[in-house]
């Protein structure tokens, strides 16, 4: 199986290590952070979107948002250029309803599945992200040898687009926990208290959670500002998928205006 990646960030670069390590001939895209370290490793480049997608079995794409996603694929051509029994693997969390539309114009014989993932830089290098896959089961079939180098958990949820849904609700829960772990914390230290020991103390206690579990080695202003960026862009999509299918969000409407960007600060938060 060739396999093509677009989006050697941190995690994509680490991604490709593990499928390189693995033994799948693995060609990337030629822009990324990581780029020379894959190289290194045994990774081949293209600089065509499209040329990188015709010669790929498995497309798999880890960038930042629906944005680049319509860009790769969409824009430069390179969902168009796909040849019949390949599959296309969106591991970026964006819209569900982006994903299905990726599925309705994809040419005949190429199937997109979205496998949204839970876990960071070292969860891939020791090979255990959790992996949620909307989409074909048979497409997913195909893709998984080359997941499963990353991944210890593959969960088929339903139909395209659930993959991404699933990926949402996990994320809303968890900047939720973010936001109130981090107010607690501040508390703590109003008090008189270590934020570490708080953390550490409430995470063997009911009050445990993996966002608290995160600050018994990080201040909470420091781990706040590093979650931000991508809290800001899944809060919003996750709440605003809901909010247009007459969901009742108002729940969860001071994690949006925690999380609201500053040219957000006016809208209505559901």
């Amino acid at each position: 199986m060739k396999i093509g990646f677009v989006g050697l960030g941190g995690i994509g670069t680490r991604m490709v290590l593990r499928l390189l390590e693995a033994g799948h001939a693995t060609t990337v895209y030629r822009r990324g952070a990581g780029l020379d370290e894959v190289v290194t490793a045994g990774a081949a480049v293209d600089a065509e979107y499209r040329s990188l997608a015709g010669s790929s079995d498995l497309l798999i794409l880890c960038v930042y948002d629906d944005t680049q996603v319509r860009e790769v694929l969409i824009d430069h051509g390179a969902l168009a250029q796909m040849r019949p029994g390949s599959v296309v693997a969106l591991h970026t969390t964006g819209s569900p309803e982006l994903a299905r539309y990726l599925g309705e114009i994809a040419p005949d014989g190429v199937t997109v599945i979205d496998t949204t993932f839970s876990g960071g830089p070292d969860d891939v290098a020791a090979g255990q992200l959790t992996v949620m896959v909307g989409g074909d089961p048979a497409a997913l079939e195909s893709a998984r040898p080359a997941l499963a180098t990353y991944a210890s958990r593959i969960v088929h949820v339903g139909p395209l687009g659930h993959g991404q849904t699933v990926k949402l609700l996990n994320n809303l829960m968890f900047a939720t926990n973010l936001m109130y772990s981090v107010e607690l914390l501040r508390l703590g230290r109003h008090l008189g208290f270590e934020t570490a020991t708080v953390a550490e103390v409430v995470q063997v206690c009911s009050g445990a959670s993996f966002a608290i579990d995160l600050f018994k080695g990080a201040e909470p202003d420091t781990m706040l500002g590093n979650a931000r960026h991508y809290m800001e862009k899944d809060v919003a999509i996750a709440l605003g998928t809901a909010t247009e299918l007459g969901i009742d969000v108002s729940a969860f409407a001071p994690t949006a205006a925690y999380f609201a960007k500053p040219s957000d600060s006016s809208k209505p938060t559901g």
